[in-house]
């Protein structure tokens, strides 16, 4: 397994990449991803470690989702058993699980750090407004809000970066998962112009639905109603999901080149 050289405009091409892929099979992207989200769902609705299982099987769905960019690339519509593809494999499926473990525990671990450091600020805002102590209006305009909430994302994006080609380095790349966290550290800050990019191009696009539905709601005189909030979101944060996964095969065939790789190439040639 070498590095490849990772210009820093390959991060906006990701994203591209991604767009196109979604373009070429909508209706498939977005089954899988209802798919995953059924699962979530119901995993969350299980007691005590229903939520936990469901952060352990992430990077099962991350490698799903690879595999889903690679039939598309091949002409193929990618179907739901490419979910469950990762687990076929003894081998995989315990890395895979390992890997999910390890995520999961970092993630928590995480979110108690950022508790720490904002002595618990976010959730007493979360109970002011759950209790009728507040409104939500009130708890966005605090600088504390604004600091926990940006704190949360910075760790959580961190921890993602920590993990994000450890999936697919455990299969495709048949890593044990240590191996596969130091390759995945290495791979990442050699990209690591890339990957700012590709993170300030997703945040620009937020940025831009996020104007877009303000000016709307407001011209149509419905951004005071919670429910035609929700109704605009729900489908652009899907769309979003959905792209984000199709991205992901791209940021790994331009970072790493494996020995026996049967990966269709580069982001240019999508």
């Amino acid at each position: 397994m070498k590095l490849k050289t990772v210009r820093a405009l390959q991060g906006v091409q990701w994203v591209r990449a991604g767009c196109r892929m979604f373009l070429r099979q909508p209706l498939a992207y977005t089954a899988l991803l209802a798919l995953c989200g059924i699962g979530a769902w119901v995993l969350s609705e299980l007691p005590l470690f229903g939520p936990l299982l469901a952060l352990v099987l992430t990077p099962v769905v991350n490698v799903g989702f690879m595999l889903a960019t690679r039939e598309v690339l091949s002409g193929r519509v990618p179907g739901p058993r490419l979910l469950i593809a990762p687990l076929r494999d003894p081998l995989h499926l315990k890395r895979l699980l390992q890997a999910g473990a390890a995520y999961a525990g970092t993630m928590i671990a995480a979110m108690l750090l950022a508790h720490v450091i904002d002595g618990g600020q976010l959730t007493e805002n979360m109970l002011a407004v759950a209790e009728g102590r507040s409104t939500p209006e009130a708890v966005q305009q605090e600088s504390a809000f604004l600091f926990s909430v940006l704190l949360r994302l910075g760790l959580l994006s961190l921890v993602s970066l920590a993990f994000w080609h450890v999936p697919v380095l455990v299969c495709w790349g048949r890593l044990a998962v240590g191996k596969a966290l130091f390759a995945n550290a290495v791979g990442c800050w050699n990209a690591r112009s890339a990957f700012l990019l590709y993170g300030l191009t997703w945040f620009g696009l937020l940025m831009l639905f996020v104007l877009l539905m303000r000016t709307v709601l407001t011209v149509f005189g419905l951004m005071d109603q919670p429910m035609a909030v929700t109704q605009a979101v729900i489908p652009m944060a899907m769309l979003a999901s959905t792209v984000f996964y199709a991205s992901l095969y791209f940021s790994f065939v331009d970072s790493f080149e494996l020995a026996d790789e049967a990966a269709d190439g580069p982001s240019e040639a999508a």
